[in-house]
């Protein structure tokens, strides 16, 4: 006769069937109960919690404490992680600035990071950026500000620890330049043609000295001022995507996208002057 028992005493397959059914049956109970009356299974959920917990922290050996304790470490780790992951990120960008600025003239520069900002209704005329470098650093005004991708704008002001950069687009910030294959003379600003609808956010106007024709694709670089200030020679600016229509201005004009996007300005360099990178 089967008696739902096997081999030393250990329950046969149809005992553990019958063992299986009834826990089901007997936790369905307690979680019925649980939801009809709370409180009647308030002491079995206590008494869980006081047999188990001691079983928990066996199993993991590890008390509040220690878990605080490396919970802590592992923060740190992390917000290590990050500080290197920057300082990597930097680094890249300084060697991708220098290399930029060697085809430029190999001007010796003085890194700075941008840690402010203003609208395009400040006094200066135009968008402004803060930068971590100033008068301590040997930064002064009208100094020409650069970027990996090109040139920024210039030093309006400054401070002994910091400096404010107006940004190419403002109204008042006209930039003398070099166009096209034949090098042609020009200038680029942000103020809207007349009788031309306004230019979109970002995009510059380039007016031509003279009758010189604009191409699309020409590369726009700065012509360069007396000393080298405001705006040393030769620094990238943008490319001309557009031409005007001729419509009875003074000179040819076009749209011009700039090679730096004003909006993620992030590491800069002010050009120093008096000596060249390297000398």
């Amino acid at each position: 006769m089967d008696t739902g028992a096997g081999a030393g005493g250990a329950p046969s397959g149809r005992g553990r069937t019958v063992l299986v059914a009834a826990l089901l049956a007997l936790t369905m109970l307690v979680m019925l109960a649980d939801l009809a009356r709370p409180a009647v299974t308030e002491p079995l959920r206590r008494a869980s919690a006081t047999v188990f917990a001691p079983v928990q922290s066996a199993m993991t050996g590890w008390t509040d404490d220690r878990l605080t304790e490396v919970t802590r470490e592992r923060d740190a780790l992390d917000a290590r992680v990050k500080e290197l992951e920057a300082e990597l990120s930097t680094a890249g960008q300084l060697s991708q600035l220098e290399q930029s600025a060697a085809g430029w003239g190999g001007h010796r520069l003085l890194p700075a990071r941008v840690v402010g900002f203003s609208s395009d209704s400040a006094p200066v005329g135009g968008r402004t950026v803060t930068i971590d470098a100033g008068e301590q650093d040997g930064v002064t005004r009208d100094q020409t500000v650069i970027s990996s991708d090109g040139l920024v704008g210039r030093v309006v002001r400054t401070a002994p620890t910091s400096a404010e950069v107006v940004v190419l687009g403002g109204s008042d910030v006209v930039v003398g330049v070099r166009f096209g294959a034949a090098r042609a003379l020009g200038s680029v600003d942000g103020r809207p043609v007349p009788g031309l609808p306004a230019r979109p956010p970002g995009q510059l106007t380039l007016t031509a000295l003279g009758d010189s024709e604009i191409e699309v694709g020409d590369v726009v670089t700065t012509l360069g001022s007396p000393d080298s200030i405001p705006y040393v020679a030769g620094i990238p600016l943008g490319t001309v995507a557009s031409v005007d229509p001729d419509d009875g201005q003074l000179g040819r004009t076009a749209v011009v996208r700039p090679f730096v996007d004003a909006d993620t300005l992030d590491l800069l360099a002010v050009v120093l002057l008096g000596e060249e990178s390297g000398s």
